[in-house]
């Protein structure tokens, strides 16, 4: 009964993530101003550990624009909560054993509010806290062809991490995966 519950919940995950508001949901808009073309991943889950049930206390998400320089993809770290994320390098990368840190083009963490949704389920409203990081395609591409991907977003006063390789419904590797598909048809 259990196998079957869990089998059922991610169905119903992976179905959700094509809808607007669902993590890694990918929207492509087209400019009507100049033509440009804009795409935006909703947060999706990094884990706490490789199984995709440990919960998330982090979410990356991807931004890309045609009018942004060639090379240029812009990487979201996400926390639930009012939060201050750390100023300098704050968001990390170990990658098969080798460490990358990225400084935020943010000088402030920017903190939104997420109103409740009222539907068949209520979902209570909450504050998230980001920071922006402009990274290449290339580290994009490294990212998902490495083995094993731990992930650290540095707080004022603490951190969060998980395991960006975890390929579970609904985690960040699958949603850049998806992102980077649909960004080479609209000529990433």
């Amino acid at each position: 009964m259990k196998l079957l519950s869990a089998i059922l919940f991610t169905i119903v995950i992976v179905g959700c993530s094509s809808m607007p508001g669902m993590p890694g949901y990918i929207e492509v808009t087209k400019s009507s101003f100049d033509g440009s073309t804009q795409m935006t991943m909703e947060p999706a889950f990094v884990y706490r550990k490789n199984d995709g049930f440990s919960g998330s206390d982090l979410q990356l998400s991807l931004l890309w624009r045609s009018a942004m320089k060639t090379n240029e993809v812009v990487l979201i770290a996400q926390v639930s909560g009012a939060q201050s994320i750390a100023r300098g390098e704050s968001l990390h990368f170990n990658i098969d054993g080798n460490i990358e840190s990225l400084k935020s083009i943010d000088e402030l963490t920017t903190i939104n509010y997420e109103p409740a949704v009222y539907s068949t389920v209520y979902i209570q409203g909450q504050n998230t806290s980001s920071k922006r990081y402009v990274v290449s395609k290339q580290f994009i591409d490294k990212i998902l062809n490495a083995s094993n991907v731990k992930v650290k977003l540095e707080l004022s006063q603490s951190f969060v991490e998980g395991i960006f390789t975890d390929k579970s419904a609904s985690s960040a590797n699958g949603a850049f995966k998806e992102f980077v598909e649909k960004a080479k048809l609209n000529g990433y």
